[in-house]
């Protein structure tokens, strides 16, 4: 038996491809996993010593219309794999978000600071957690925010996007959270040993997050300053701070959604995963 990853083609997936070799890694070609029908027979013809949830509509504003399709992905989904995790007594280690909370804290949020989503993204993310936490006795929920990786469409390729454009970048500067590479993240996953009897993380919720907190604003300085040294983008590249206010979207975002770090994620011993050293590694990718 192996492990079985659903949502082979985010961020995620494509890294744990690398660290967990031995895992088989499904995306639509092989399953959906908002056809809860098709995703049970599959899990069980498979019978997977662990099931990794990395599949999820990530797209915030769109899934304000596209509210069932939302739901489909980060809470039915969920809950179909819990189901079947439980019925075959197999770990599950589901992934969520920071937009589980509401931003208001001063402080950053704890594992288990009351919850309160801002938008239908948030709010199916958290369904997908309380459906896990019901449903599967063997799970982990880790929590993380802002990733980022040389795989898929994130904000690092869109600030290298604009940046090779006419004018200047216009960043919100008012919302604050914690870039993670999905490069480190991958790394913790295949550190906890998920088909381990002897797992290195006991089960239950976690905060995972790679370095210090930041605002989006500061986020696309540090890419731009980066990619200039690299030669990636024209030097001169101006950021300027905008507020949430000048830059209306669809779906509300949490103003301040910084994760404090788990104490037991750090006491694994790991590397030093910093978002500032993900980021090098991810524009030395793309240079190539």
């Amino acid at each position: 038996m192996s492990v079985v990853v659903l949502g082979a083609s985010g961020q995620l997936a494509r890294h744990l491809l690398r660290v967990l070799p031995e895992a088989d890694c499904w995306g639509r070609a092989h399953v959906d996993a908002g056809d809860a029908a098709a995703l049970t027979a599959a899990l069980l013809d498979a019978r997977p010593a662990a099931i990794v949830m990395a599949a999820a509509y990530t797209a915030v504003d769109r899934a304000e219309e596209e509210r069932e399709a939302a739901w489909r992905l980060n809470a039915e989904a969920p809950a179909t794999a819990a189901r079947v995790a439980a019925a075959l007594d197999v770990p599950l280690l589901h992934v969520s978000s920071d937009y589980v909370f509401d931003g208001e804290s001063d402080q950053p949020y704890g594992v288990n600071a009351p919850t309160r989503p801002l938008s239908v993204y948030g709010a199916s993310k958290l369904a997908g957690e309380l459906a896990v936490r019901t449903l599967c006795p063997r799970h982990w929920i880790l929590r993380t925010s802002w990733v980022f990786s040389e795989h898929g469409a994130n904000f690092v390729k869109t600030v290298l996007r604009l940046a090779s454009g006419p004018g200047p970048l216009r960043i919100v500067a008012d919302q604050w959270g914690t870039p993670t590479y999905a490069g480190h993240l991958a790394g913790l996953v295949a550190a906890m040993n998920v088909t381990a009897d002897t797992a290195k993380l006991p089960y239950g919720t976690y905060h995972f997050t790679s370095g210090p907190s930041v605002s989006w604003h500061r986020f696309a300085e540090r890419i731009v300053e980066e990619a200039t040294k690299m030669g990636m983008i024209p030097a001169g590249v101006r950021v300027e701070p905008i507020s949430t206010a000048a830059y209306p979207t669809a779906a509300r975002r949490p103003a301040r959604s910084v994760l404090a770090p788990s104490p037991e994620i750090a006491a694994l011993g790991l590397d030093d995963f910093d978002w500032r050293l993900g980021l090098r590694t991810v524009l030395a990718a793309l240079a190539t």
